[in-house]
C-alpha cells in the first residue's frame, strides 16, 4: 500500500527590503568639535526653553566664537612656537633666519654623500655659503695633524650649463676619522686651493672665533 505524500507548499519567500546605507560621519576639516557643537547645541536649547528664539546674526556670532576657538587651538597644537621668535639657533645667522635667511644652495650637493641640499635647516650657515662656491675639480687639503688629504669634486650640469649637483668626495678610514676637519675647513680650503697650509690656518681661526670665541694662534 502506498502512503499518500502530503505536499505542503512552502511559505513563499519574503522580499527582504533593501538595508539602509550607513551615513558616514563626515570628517571635521577645521570646523566645531563635537565638544563645541554640543555647546551650540545647549545655547540653542536654552534660547528655545526660555521661550525666546535664536535669530540669524546671534547664530552668526556663536559659530564665528567657536570657529575662532577652533583655529587658535589648531594652531597652539600644530604650531606651538612663538610666532615672533627670530630664530636664533646655532645654525642661523646672528641676525636669526626670519631677518636673515640662510642662503639657499644653488645645486644639489653632495658632502661624501650626505645630502646638504636636503636638510639646510641642520647645516650652519657658513657651510652652505662656502658649499654654493665649490667647483668640481681634484683639490688637496690639509688635515688636523698637518698631513695632506685629496679631494674629488664631481659635478653635473644640464644643457645650458649649468651646474645641478655637485659631490664632494674624499676617502676616510675609521682610523684616521678624527684627522678630518670641521666641514667648513674642508669646504673653505676647496673655495680657496691656492694655498693648502696657509688657508688651512686661516679656516681653523674662523671656526673656532666662530664656534669657541676664541681666535688661533
Amino acid at each position: 500500500m502506498s502512503e499518500d505524500v502530503a505536499v505542503i507548499d512552502a511559505e513563499p519567500t519574503k522580499k527582504r527590503r533593501g538595508r539602509k546605507p550607513k551615513i558616514q560621519p563626515v570628517e571635521q576639516t577645521g570646523g566645531l568639535s563635537g565638544e563645541q557643537f554640543n555647546q551650540l547645541l545647549a545655547v540653542l536649547a536654552q534660547s528655545r526653553d526660555s521661550g525666546g528664539g535664536i535669530n540669524m546674526a546671534e547664530l552668526k556670532e556663536v559659530l564665528t566664537a567657536t570657529s575662532r576657538g577652533t583655529a587658535e587651538a589648531m594652531q597652539k597644537a600644530m604650531k606651538p612656537e612663538n610666532q615672533d621668535h627670530p630664530a636664533v639657533s646655532c645654525f642661523s645667522y646672528p641676525e636669526g633666519d626670519k631677518a636673515k635667511p640662510k642662503p639657499a644652495l644653488p645645486f644639489a650637493f653632495f658632502y661624501n654623500n650626505y645630502p646638504f641640499h636636503l636638510f639646510p635647516e641642520t647645516q650652519h650657515y657658513r657651510e652652505l655659503e662656502l658649499a654654493a662656491l665649490v667647483q668640481p675639480g681634484e683639490y688637496t687639503v690639509m688635515r688636523k695633524d698637518f698631513t695632506a688629504m685629496n679631494v674629488t669634486v664631481k659635478g653635473e650640469r644640464d644643457g645650458d650649463n649649468k651646474l645641478t649637483k655637485v659631490m664632494v668626495e674624499f676617502p676616510v678610514s675609521r682610523e684616521d676619522k678624527w684627522k678630518v676637519p670641521p666641514i667648513i675647513v674642508v669646504l673653505y680650503q676647496l673655495v680657496h686651493p691656492d694655498a693648502p697650509k696657509r688657508r688651512f690656518i686661516e679656516a681653523m681661526n674662523e671656526y673656532m672665533a666662530m664656534f669657541m670665541g676664541v681666535e688661533a694662534a
